[in-house]
């Protein structure tokens, strides 16, 4: 038990000796505290120590069984591979489009004058030539006119040789002063004015042959007609159309495209195949695309002339337009399957004994699921697609899927 302590002891004394009994208590308790973080301290140090030279290990077997196997357990690794497939076979994005074949040059065919149909010389379907009747109209009118314009140019003639003759009089009676000069100035005058008629007169002669000419539709280069507007006995006007055909040899496929096909095309091939001829592709070439939708469907017409049509090929006929991507877009691979070597963008390739290889690769264009790249790959060749990130030189994967 403490001793008693005295009421008649000094108050201060007593104070004194209770702040000196809390002090060492305080002390005590901090070195109890510095002991114990220090010994954590060591602990910790000591595990650290232990854990860094086992991970390291100083067994060569166990270094060896490392790197043949590229895991710390001595197994494979499990890896997802992607082949790539043939282009020739597998084309990413194709889609075919059906429309019909048409003639690059075609237009419908008129009279440049007005009359009645009295012949029509030509049936739908038929190759005429260049200077080949097709129409005729009853020329009786255009006869007449023709040779009222040459009765007018045969007067003009007689009356500019009659007025010539009274200039050159008139002439020769200035030189002797035997006429006045005002004689001789309206002779002058009258002499130009005939002259004039007479250039008149030609012309309406020339436009009354042309209009007689006119009467005959004749076509100014080879084609096909491939439609009729007009019969014998039907009176029309001046470009009235009367016939409809195609001329030139090249031919067209036409069909109707969707808005988000527009930049594409130009990026693709294209090839033709027909319905009636299963098995005949022609190759063929984007020649236009029209700037304005249709207003019903909105889609856009697109054009592809065909590259050495053969014989047989009708117009009208069926046509399916089919577009692919071009071989030379390189390969479409999953966005997995890309790693980073040194900030170039690499894939790593399979090797039949398990071994990998790293293949520098072009990034062409990326998509949500794939990119497409351009590289030293092949069609069948299979490459990491999950996983990269685990991959270096040594390692050795195994196939846990051979497509995604």
């Amino acid at each position: 038990m403490s001793p008693i302590v005295p009421l008649t002891q000094d108050p201060d004394a007593l104070f004194e000796s209770s702040q000196t009994d809390e002090l060492g208590r305080s002390t005590s308790f901090l070195e109890s505290r510095l002991l114990r973080w220090l010994a954590a301290t060591l602990m910790l140090a000591l595990l650290a120590w232990m854990m860094f030279f086992s991970g390291k290990g100083h067994d060569p077997s166990s270094t060896a069984m490392t790197n043949t196997t590229g895991a710390l357990n001595g197994t494979e690794l499990l890896v997802r591979a992607y082949k790539i497939p043939d282009p020739n076979i597998t084309r990413t994005g194709q889609r075919s489009f059906s429309g019909t074949l048409q003639a690059r040059y075609q237009s419908l065919l008129g009279f440049r004058v007005a009359g009645k149909i009295v012949q029509r010389l030509v049936e739908v379907g038929d190759r005429v030539r260049q200077g080949q009747v097709l129409f005729r109209l009853d020329p009786t009118d255009y006869d007449l006119q023709l040779q009222v314009a040459q009765a007018d140019l045969e007067a003009a003639k007689s009356q500019l040789v009659q007025i010539e003759a009274e200039e050159r009089r008139l002439s020769d009676l200035r030189k002797t002063r035997s006429a006045s000069q005002s004689d001789h100035d309206l002779a002058v005058a009258a002499r130009d004015t005939a002259r004039s008629r007479l250039q008149a007169a030609i012309n309406r002669e020339m436009l009354a042959r042309n209009q007689r000419e006119y009467a005959e539709l004749v076509a100014d280069q080879d084609g096909l007609v491939t439609r009729l507007m007009a019969e014998i006995g039907q009176v029309v006007s001046a470009g009235q159309p009367v016939a409809q055909w195609v001329h030139g040899t090249e031919l067209e496929a036409v069909v109707s495209v969707p808005e988000s096909m527009q930049q594409s095309l130009e990026e693709s091939q294209a090839s033709v195949e027909f319905w009636s001829k299963p098995g005949l592709r022609i190759p063929c070439k984007l020649r236009e695309i029209s700037p304005v939708a249709d207003p019903a469907s909105r889609t856009y017409d697109a054009r592809f002339t065909l590259v050495d049509p053969p014989d047989g090929l009708s117009i009208g006929m069926t046509a399916n337009v089919v577009l692919y991507r071009n071989q030379d877009d390189g390969f479409a691979i999953p966005m997995g399957a890309i790693a980073q070597s040194q900030g170039t963008p690499i894939v790593w390739r399979i090797l039949d004994d398990g071994k990998v290889e790293s293949i520098e690769v072009q990034i062409v264009k990326y998509g949500s699921q794939y990119a497409r790249v351009r590289g030293n790959l092949g069609p069948g060749d299979q490459i990491i697609s999950a996983g990269v990130q685990r991959i270096d030189p040594q390692c050795t994967v195994r196939v846990w899927q051979d497509n995604l």
